[in-house]
């Protein structure tokens, strides 16, 4: 709700493309709700007032160790925000990291945002990534496998405090 409501405060468009056919995916929905909630709450950050983000989400197949596919969603968001210089990326998902610690702290950043967010996708055998061009605006993705079993079928999700 408050990274909504920023958003609305900064005149930023926010749209949604995520087809209603996807499979359920093989993680806890309250973490999910936590990765996009950082995710989105970066985009609205550095997105400057009249800017846009777009979250899509897509099926898409990816190749398992034993010469298998695996059915996986893949999930984007990207911003028309002020993006993030080459040199940067490689370390931008490691714990207390920023790129700018007089921006992130006025943005209200700890560091911490974008590690939960590769920590919490990795526990479930996915991956996260980001493209970025400075001045242009960035795209972060994460891929998670599809559940394997029936919705409501398998076992509780562990219990994170």
């Amino acid at each position: 709700q408050a990274v909504v409501q920023s958003a609305e405060r900064k005149r930023i468009r926010v749209s949604l493309d995520v087809p209603g056919d996807l499979p359920e995916l093989a993680a806890d929905e309250s973490l999910l709700c936590q990765v996009l909630v950082n995710l989105l709450g970066n985009a609205v950050n550095y997105t400057p007032g009249g800017g846009e983000i777009a979250v899509s989400a897509s099926l898409e197949a990816q190749e398992t160790g034993d010469a298998g596919v695996r059915p996986c969603v893949r999930v984007n968001v990207a911003d028309t925000g002020i993006g993030i210089a080459p040199e940067h990326l490689p370390r931008l998902f490691e714990r207390f990291y920023r790129v700018d610690k007089g921006r992130s702290r006025h943005a209200g950043g700890t560091g911490l945002g974008l590690s939960i967010v590769k920590h919490i996708v990795e526990r479930y055998g996915g991956r996260v990534s980001v493209e970025s061009r400075l001045g242009e605006g960035s795209t972060f993705s994460f891929v998670l496998p599809a559940a394997d079993v029936a919705p409501g079928s398998g076992p509780e999700p562990p219990h994170v405090s």
